[in-house]
Formats: C-alpha cells, sequence, structure tokens
C-alpha cells in the first residue's frame, strides 16, 4: 500500500481530540502512522479517516489508549517505524523493511480482497503472471502487495492504464480501454453503489490480511501490542 504525505497533524489528532478517548489528552499519545488507502485509512478534512482507523479508534478508547495519527508515504512510515518516529501500524506484517524492527499481533484483525474485474467475463487471473501481454486497469499510487512493481517490468509486457479513482477506473474498463481491471473489493463495492455497471464480473485474486505492527522502540512495545491484540480480540467476538 502506498500513498501520499499530509504532514504532522501536532496535537490535533490526539484521540482525545477525535472525541475518542476524553480525558486523556494530557497523556503522552501513541504515534499511528498510516498511508493514503481509501476506504480503510485516509484524510479528510486533514482528519483521518477510514475503516480501520475508526476500528483502531476504539480499540484504543477501550484500553485508554491516546493517539495522534500522520498519513506519510510508505517508505517514509516503515523507516519511521524502525527509528521509532512511529509506533504502531495498521497493515501487512512482511514487510522487507520490518524485519527485525517491528512487533506483531499473532492474529489478522482484518482482510482486504483483490479483485480483478472485467466486463462480460470475469478475467481468469489467479497470479500476476496471468497478466503478462495484457492490458490492466489500476489505481494511482497503489503498489497491490508488490503486483505493481511486477507490471512496471518491461519483460512481463502489461500495459499500465492509470486512474485517479474507481469511477474513473470502471469508466476506463467500460470505455474498452483495457480487458482488466485490477482492485480492491471494497473501495469498489462503494463506487459501484452510486453507478451499477451491466454484466461487470469479478473474479478473487488474493486476500491481504491486516496486522497490528508496533515498533520495537515505541515505550513499552510489547505491553502496547498486548493491549491492541486484546482490544481487536475483543471486538471479533
Amino acid at each position: 500500500m502506498v500513498g501520499q504525505g499530509s504532514g504532522w497533524r501536532k496535537g490535533a489528532l490526539v484521540a482525545a481530540a477525535l472525541g475518542l478517548l476524553p480525558g486523556l489528552a494530557a497523556a503522552d499519545p501513541v504515534k499511528l502512522g498510516y498511508v493514503e488507502f481509501p476506504p480503510y485509512t485516509q484524510t479528510e478534512g486533514g482528519q483521518p479517516k477510514g475503516s480501520l482507523i475508526e476500528a483502531f479508534g476504539k480499540v484504543a478508547a477501550e484500553e485508554g489508549i491516546a493517539f495522534t495519527a500522520e498519513s506519510v508515504p510508505a517508505r517514509r512510515l516503515f523507516q519511521g517505524l524502525a527509528d521509532g518516529e512511529f509506533h504502531v501500524f495498521l497493515g501487512i506484517r512482511t514487510v522487507k523493511e520490518l524485519e527485525g524492527t517491528t512487533i506483531a499481533s499473532a492474529n489478522p484483525i482484518g482482510r482486504i480482497e483483490l479483485n480483478a474485474y472485467g466486463i462480460g467475463s470475469a478475467p481468469t487471473v489467479t497470479r500476476k503472471e496471468d497478466l503478462a501481454g495484457t492490458a490492466v486497469i489500476v489505481l494511482s499510487g497503489y503498489s497491490y502487495a508488490g503486483w505493481r512493481v511486477w507490471m512496471d517490468d518491461p519483460a512481463n509486457k502489461v500495459t499500465v492504464v492509470e486512474a485517479r479513482t474507481p469511477d474513473q477506473a470502471l469508466n476506463l474498463l467500460q470505455a474498452g480501454r483495457a480487458p482488466v481491471l485490477l482492485q480492491y473489493s471494497l473501495p469498489m463495492a462503494q463506487a459501484l453503489a452510486g453507478k451499477p455497471v451491466p454484466d461487470l464480473k469479478a473474479a478473487p485474486v488474493s486476500a491481504i490480511d491486516i496486522f497490528v505492527v508496533v515498533s520495537r522502540k515505541a515505550p513499552g512495545a510489547e505491553a502496547l501490542l498486548a493491549k491492541l491484540e486484546a482490544g481487536f480480540a475483543r471486538r471479533a467476538k
């Protein structure tokens, strides 16, 4: 997942200011880093939004944890977790840059599904190699868990057609710009709710598990992870 930085929300995004942790504004806040990945993590009107951030806020409130949130590009986020600038990240735990510098929840707190979409018939895509020699519509800024790097390799002969939004991606698919649209299920479902596309077919490609990832340099890292794990486990029941 790749996002655009929006700068540090100094003090403004302490969880108490969001109405999530009343009375805890004076506590040293946990620093949550996130990338722009709507509708899971995003910034709207200068405020952190999205389903994952909302879930984290509820868990933090239950556990008495104050936090701030900052949107930054993925590369800076991973480096910030390694050196302790950021304390928590909600995402994949297998990123190479996080090896040895973070600890993660034993169980996932959520799952993000990646689908391939086509008009008339569902694309036969179960691995990235199935896209070789094909034109594919993608959203700008998304890494698709490493698929975008593979698609950008000239050796694989993929014609990448970029879209800025799910709505635009659907328009390109309907216009025949490419036979395949690669996208996550939730943002696509939201786009389709406002504009159904006749004869649209989808095929599951992969599922990405989301974990609580904590920097080893976070104050009380193991205790913090344990509290967050317990909170998310309660919400899953």
